[in-house]
């Protein structure tokens, strides 16, 4: 009886040690696909900046289409894919508003082709922006002015400044036609000037400034922080698509 005991009881140690060994093979093979994707990931924000190949491969095959189709209303951008780049990076960032702003500066652009204004004047604008404005040959006054739509083709974001690229379509009439056209705008916003970091990140609480985006909370006084930077995106940059 001893015997049968000691038997039964090696067969079930036996068993219980199987067991305990696949758990730990699987155990194992978990953590090498957990390590594999970790590092499938890093490679890939450190490459890409986070971009999925998948999203990558969209955004060639959009740019391959608005190349075959040059029609000047046909518009595709990238806005899924840098979108939620940009709002991690600027939280208080708003898309309606900045289509608004696009919508704005390609109005008084092409007013100021046109001969009817002299520069700039509710956009926010680089300096030199008003000498890469094209003169019309012949002045005249815009009108049926019709922003169609805008949307983000490219975003880059380093330590000195960060950079929207957006892609718009407008229609208009001047001189007794109509013409409707796609412009390329960049919106940038300068981080560091000259190596000195800008306030740009007020606290809504206790109004400390902060010089890096890295912060997601205010150091002083441990509230969420706010951009101040509705006056900070200038337009350095407008060309026909």
């Amino acid at each position: 009886m001893t015997v049968m005991w000691a038997i039964s009881g090696f067969k079930l140690g036996f068993v219980i040690f199987g067991i305990l060994a696949v758990l730990f093979v699987l155990f194992v093979i978990v953590n090498i696909i957990k390590a594999i994707r970790n590092w499938h990931t890093k490679i890939t924000d450190d490459l890409l900046g986070g971009i999925r190949l998948s999203d990558l491969k969209n955004a060639m095959q959009e740019g391959s289409r608005e190349a075959e189709n040059p029609s000047p209303r046909t518009l595709f951008g990238a806005t899924s894919i840098y979108l939620p780049r940009i709002l991690k990076d600027f939280p208080d960032f708003h898309m309606p508003e900045a289509k608004n702003a696009v919508g704005l500066l390609l109005t008084e652009y092409l007013k100021i082709r046109y001969g009817e204004l002299e520069d700039f004047k509710d956009s926010n604008v680089e300096n030199d922006l008003i000498s890469m404005v094209p003169k019309a040959q012949t002045a005249g006054n815009v009108t049926d002015v019709n922003f169609h739509d805008c949307a983000v083709r490219n975003y880059l974001k380093t330590q000195e400044y960060a950079t929207i690229t957006y892609i718009a379509t407008i229609g208009y009439t001047a001189l007794g036609k109509k013409f409707e056209e796609r412009y390329q705008v960049d919106s940038t916003l300068k981080l560091s000037e000259e190596g000195i970091p800008k306030k740009l990140l007020i606290c809504s609480q206790c109004g400390g400034a902060i010089d890096t985006t890295a912060h997601k909370f205010c150091p002083y006084c441990g509230s969420g922080i706010v951009w101040d930077t509705k006056l900070s995106w200038r337009f350095t940059a407008v060309k026909e698509s």
